[in-house]
């Protein structure tokens, strides 16, 4: 799972959606990453959970993705990721500091 700070909001519909910021957003939202067994093999799941006062953290929606999608959701993500920092930039906004998530390793 991922630390909550470095989550944004999750926008459905229109790509120029506005998001809120990562503090207030990550406190409430997060995306956690996992391995699921399929038959025929494994895949990763994407789960979008949100937390509810009294209940924690509840998946509100799930996104399967085969390992042969890995690449292009990667890129994908990437492109999103220098499209969000680029509005940030050009809104006058400060850019924050990188920080690297220590993923869980794969036996």
């Amino acid at each position: 799972m991922f630390p909550e700070e470095l989550f944004q909001t999750m926008q459905s519909g229109s790509s120029n959606a506005a998001g809120r910021s990562l503090e207030s957003a990550g406190k409430q939202q997060k995306v956690e990453v996992t391995f699921e067994q399929m038959e025929g093999g494994e895949c990763v799941a994407l789960k979008y959970l949100t937390w509810t006062e009294g209940l924690g953290w509840c998946c509100q929606k799930t996104i399967r993705v085969q390992g042969e999608q890995l690449d292009e959701l990667h890129r994908a993500l990437t492109v999103a990721r220098h499209r969000f920092r680029r509005q940030r930039a050009d809104a006058g906004e400060a850019s924050v500091p990188t920080q690297v998530i220590q993923f869980p390793a794969l036996s």
